[in-house]
């Protein structure tokens, strides 16, 4: 809704009841004061959509109508674009098959009966079947104008060296279609329908479009869910996802199988702040979760376990009890260091295993950045283990974080103010940017964006929010520094003497504090016996006004 200049709306990037998400078409930018994700149109694209700035660039060109120039050269451009159009014919022609009478009864039977399927879930996750001619996708690409060449490129095609020729990669294959996160085919995963076929699982290999630690399936259809939540399911197969999809839990997504990578990890961080794990109940899947942990920990994220019962995996127990198990498990869900103490009985553990116990406990302590989370995880883990927590803080106080502001409220709200009246109100720039320079700033990252201001005033002659926002890269914490202060509304009639009124507040505490750090450099010189330098400082003190 317009709010005068402005508009307001619930925030897209968490739950709210009370509008707190400020659009500023003026200064083309946005602000959530709730919880202060701020920016301009692209990085709206890519911290909501998931996309690439150049991803975010082409989106909003072609809704404008409007042709640009890309630093890519043209043959590169074209090959990407060739590796998607492959993916998306290959969707079609593994669709297609599935419509083929002589395959009907194989596919009903794994689908309808086995995996208890609808035809609504297999329509909305498009999954397909590859068909038995070992060339039927070559031949069929060809008629859409790839070649066996484009195919190989997009991992859909190999070269048969008993049979001296090219074949289709996936043979006699129920097909699963990846997407990334803008609803595109990027690659597929194939499950074997016959007997003595050598792989249960078939992947797409690395290719310029996928790469494996980056991908999540499921994130494209789950992510509204994920963020609505603040939490996600993590699994470990593709019908893991669907089966539990389909029963109504629409915020899970599937590992493939493998240990979460660092980039997954901080992917999933962008949409929630709580992670369940829920693998198999055998030993491989429990194992599975201690190899996840590192990365979700060095996110961020907080992360419990879901114990299945004994013999169960997600996809069992979405197709035999439905939401409601769903829902008890995650109710039921344990922390790590409970679920960790369930596989190592400290009680007959000897002095070696329980020291690296805690090593490990400690190390992932040290991952955790909030003090207040990372003090009650230090507190059980040693109320557990039995010992004293300073095993687990490492003998020594967690160093501050660089660039993390520890001036007090009133001094930072000051700053913050100055700058946001400089924003507005360009009439007294250049006399502020004489008198005050970046370094005069408590706050640290108050500071880095007045250099910034500076830097682009004089390279412009003029100073601009939404072109600030891009100078700052992916650092989102400097981003929601600037719009927050961006976001501040002045009264028009009253915007200049703010901006005077500020300045000066600014320049009396600052000439305040080099007042008191010359007392005192004058104290400590007279006291050493220092006359040579007690009467340079005398000199500046007169400079001072002193």
């Amino acid at each position: 809704k317009r709010r005068g200049r402005n508009y307001e709306a619930l925030c897209p990037f968490h739950t709210e009841k009370t509008p707190s998400f400020k659009v500023s078409a003026d200064k083309q930018i946005y602000h959530c004061f709730g919880c202060g994700k701020g920016g301009n149109v692209f990085t709206f694209l890519m911290e909501h959509e998931q996309m690439t700035f150049i991803e975010a660039v082409r989106f909003l060109a072609e809704r404008a109508n409007i042709t640009i120039r890309e630093s890519v050269s043209d043959t590169h451009r074209e090959e990407l674009e060739k590796l998607h159009f492959a993916q998306e014919v290959a969707l079609r022609y593994f669709t297609e098959r599935m419509q083929e009478p002589r395959y009907r009864d194989a596919l009903d039977s794994y689908l309808f009966k086995t995996r208890q399927l609808t035809p609504e879930t297999v329509k909305l996750f498009q999954l397909g079947f590859s068909g038995d001619k070992p060339d039927g996708l070559i031949r069929y690409a060809r008629t859409k104008d790839l070649t066996v060449e484009d195919l190989m490129k997009a991992g859909l095609a190999v070269y048969d060296e008993d049979k001296k020729g090219y074949r289709d990669r996936f043979l006699y294959r129920l097909m699963i279609p990846i997407f990334n996160l803008s609803w595109k085919p990027i690659a597929f995963g194939g499950r074997s329908l016959k007997k003595g076929q050598r792989a249960k699982y078939m992947n797409s290999p690395e290719t310029p479009l996928y790469h494996k630690s980056n991908v999540l399936y499921g994130l494209n259809f789950s992510r509204d869910a994920i963020r609505d939540n603040d939490a996600v399911l993590i699994v470990e197969g593709y019908f893991d996802v669907i089966s539990l999809w389909q029963a109504g839990v629409r915020n899970v997504v599937a590992s493939s199988g493998t240990a979460f990578t660092p980039q997954q990890a901080r992917l999933l961080a962008r949409f929630a702040t709580e992670v369940y794990l829920f693998f198999d109940a055998d030993s491989a899947g429990q194992k599975a979760a201690l190899r996840s942990v590192d990365a979700l920990f060095d996110a961020g994220l907080e992360v419990k376990v879901i114990v299945p019962p004994e013999g169960e995996d997600p996809d069992s127990l979405a197709r035999q009890y439905g939401r409601d198990k769903i829902d008890e498990l995650v109710h039921d869900a344990i922390g790590y260091i409970p679920f960790r103490m369930r596989q190592v009985d400290t009680r007959s553990t000897g002095l070696i295993a329980r020291e690296k116990l805690v090593k490990e406990l400690r190390a992932l302590g040290e991952k955790i950045s909030d003090p207040t989370r990372r003090a009650l995880f230090i507190q059980e883990a040693a109320d557990t283990l039995n010992v004293d927590p300073q095993l687990l803080r490492g003998g020594q106080a967690r160093p501050a974080r660089a660039g993390i502001d520890v001036a007090p409220p009133s001094p930072r709200r000051r700053e913050e103010e100055l700058l946001s009246v400089l924003l507005n109100n360009p009439g007294c720039i250049d006399e502020v940017f004489t008198r005050i320079a970046p370094v005069d700033f408590d706050s640290r990252s108050l500071g880095r964006l007045y250099a910034a201001m500076i830097q682009q005033y004089r390279s412009t002659g003029r100073l601009d929010a939404g072109e600030l926002v891009a100078t700052f890269g992916d650092d989102s914490e400097m981003i929601s520094t600037l719009t927050g202060v961006a976001a501040h509304e002045w009264e028009p009639s009253q915007i200049d003497s703010e901006a005077r009124a500020r300045m000066a507040d600014f320049i009396r505490r600052n000439q305040k504090r080099i007042i008191e750090r010359l007392k005192n450099d004058l104290r400590e010189a007279e006291n050493s016996g220092d006359h040579a330098k007690a009467a340079l400082i005398l000199e500046e003190m007169k400079a001072h006004g002193l």
